[in-house]
């Protein structure tokens, strides 16, 4: 994230607060966050285990955006964005498995930070990927 310009810098913070605090939350507590996001701890005992899993993924996954430099940031956003879009995926097909009971709003509130992080990521790419223009001051600096 290192020497990037303000706007995608904000994005790409917001996107490793949002990922990271979250991932926090579920790890120094899996059944309050079960809890929160509607899963049963009875329906799902290993669920604890998995969800520090998904928390420690998330943590490093966080620190290293935050720590990268231009060369390897489009390559983390591209990872990070393949892992948002495959917890959202695998949240629907679970809950329509039937593995999350019957709670209301349960895809929402599995895959509501997922989105969030993924439209940042995604805007981030897109800002990164479109070439930069010279500007006028530049271009009288340079002679031309």
């Amino acid at each position: 994230m290192r020497g990037q310009r303000w706007y995608i810098a904000l994005l790409i913070g917001l996107m490793c607060i949002i990922r990271f605090s979250l991932s926090a939350f579920g790890y120094a507590n899996p059944p309050w966050f079960m809890e929160e996001v509607g899963i049963s701890l009875s329906a799902n005992p290993q669920m604890p285990y998995a969800i520090r899993a998904w928390a420690n993924r998330d943590m490093v996954i966080s620190l290293l955006v935050i720590l990268a430099d231009k060369t390897v940031i489009k390559l983390l956003l591209a990872g990070c964005i393949a892992i948002d879009f495959t917890d959202i995926v695998s949240a629907y097909l679970s809950g329509v498995a039937g593995l999350f009971g019957a709670a209301d709003g349960w895809l929402l509130k599995l895959t509501s930070t997922a989105i969030a992080a993924l439209i940042l990521e995604l805007s981030a790419l897109i800002l990164l990927s479109r070439p930069r223009q010279a500007s006028t001051q530049q271009e009288t600096t340079d002679g031309v």
